[in-house]
């Protein structure tokens, strides 16, 4: 047999191609972030550098590195290094992936958005106009931030990691730091929506409100932002003095949480039973498709419970058809099909991180919680990373399966796993032929 693990390959060169190009681009990219910082003279550990780096470009709050005593212009830059990231995630998943050839429905968007206002065939999607949404964006949350108090190095830096889902901060214990209920706000409002699709900013921005409501995406979405931080106020209302700061500290956790964002406000791992699953229910879900948050997705966990309704009505219906749809739009059986793949490799990825960071001497909850918001390029988590601390309480090996955590999800698995496939593919073909 000539393919690998008996199955047929048949990917595009096309495709193999540009998916080959992304992967090598990351790796360059995190390759130059790394340098800088191993340049700066402020990180000697080559591993550090790399690591930072690939946090960075990720858009994961993971750090190594202690900020508070590092120079102000490296500061801007891990943000810029954050933004970088979240840019290219938007880049990638609305411009590159879709046009890779046959295989554009493995991308985040393509299968995603099909009509308003998750379209990413009404003009949306070019370079230009992704570049000037996101850049005024993040002008936008950069202003607000000065306005309530930030200097301007802060506002630049928590501006840059604020819209692109990155986490980054300035200062040990996060937002906290500032203790100002202005920018509290903004920061949760700000996370949640750079959660949303950058289609549906589109749509708010021109006041279509209405059109934007139909869509069952934004509709789950803010729905389990608010369920999310009702309950949680619910269950830390004691605890957290109540009233008006219970409600902002709960909404805070929760936007930063589902949209992988990684600001801290409250050391949640210090939070009962429920409210921790809750949260690592919310990073794992993640942001909605098109934008720069990372995770499973909405649109994915919307396509999921499709298929399970599905499959409970024909348990009782064998000969009904049910199609599976999400905003009004039928979804194709090959996207379901994809969606299905997608799971089992999230979940195995997931797995064989939380083995790998377990076998190196961690717990389990801290390896389940740092595996799963690694991989959704989040940050945050439990055990050992309960409080505000940096990754450095994991072995250096450790961190080393985090990033490749980090980078399985910023890309969205899918190129790793075609230029791995068709590389294995290759090699048996050279092997046959000798």
């Amino acid at each position: 047999m000539n393919e690998p693990f008996g199955v047929r390959l048949s990917w595009p060169r096309s495709t193999v191609g540009v998916f080959t190009t992304v992967v090598i681009g990351a790796i360059g990219v995190i390759l130059l972030f790394a340098t800088v910082y191993v340049a700066s003279g402020e990180v000697n550990s080559v591993a550090d550098a790399l690591f930072e780096a690939t946090a960075g470009l990720t858009t994961t709050s993971l750090t190594v590195l202690d900020p508070e005593t590092l120079p102000s212009w490296l500061l801007i830059w891990r943000g810029f290094t954050q933004w970088t990231g979240g840019i290219a995630a938007l880049l990638l998943a609305l411009i590159v992936l879709p046009n890779s050839g046959p295989q554009r429905g493995l991308s985040n968007i393509a299968s995603s958005h099909q009509k308003p206002p998750e379209s990413s065939n009404s003009g949306l999607c070019t370079k230009t106009r992704i570049i000037l949404i996101y850049t005024g964006f993040s002008g936008a949350i950069m202003i607000a931030y000065a306005l309530f108090g930030m200097s301007v190095r802060d506002a630049v830096t928590f501006g840059f990691t604020t819209a692109s889902t990155g986490g980054f901060a300035n200062y040990h214990n996060s937002v906290a730091h500032f203790d100002s209920a202005a920018i509290e706000w903004i920061a949760a409002v700000a996370m949640g929506l750079a959660g949303t699709s950058l289609a549906a900013l589109v749509w708010l921005m021109r006041g279509k409100v209405g059109g934007l409501w139909r869509s069952t995406e934004v509709k789950f979405y803010w729905l389990l932002i608010l369920v999310s931080t009702l309950l949680l106020a619910g269950w830390t209302w004691q605890d957290t003095g109540g009233g008006t700061q219970t409600i902002r500290q709960c909404f805070f956790v929760t936007t930063s949480s589902i949209s992988t964002t990684g600001l801290r406000l409250a050391d949640w791992g210090q939070w009962s039973a429920a409210p921790q699953t809750l949260m690592l229910m919310l990073i794992g879900i993640g942001a909605m498709a098109g934008s720069a948050g990372g995770g499973f997705q909405v649109r994915r966990v919307l396509e999921i419970l499709g298929i399970v309704r599905r499959e409970l009505v024909l348990q009782l219906h064998p000969q009904a058809v049910v199609p599976v749809q999400v905003s009004g739009v039928s979804v194709s059986q090959d996207a379901l099909t994809r969606v299905q793949n997608f799971q089992i490799l999230w979940v195995l990825a997931a797995a064989v991180g939380v083995f790998g960071v377990a076998s190196l001497g961690t717990d389990l909850i801290t390896a389940v919680s740092v595996s799963v918001s690694a991989l959704a390029t989040a940050g945050p988590a439990l055990g050992e990373f309960t409080g505000f601390v940096n990754a450095t309480v994991l072995a250096a090996p450790a961190r080393a399966v985090l990033m490749g955590l980090m980078v399985l999800g910023w890309l969205a698995i899918y190129p790793i796993v075609v230029v791995v496939g068709w590389g294995i593919g290759e090699v048996q073909r050279l092997r046959l032929k000798r």
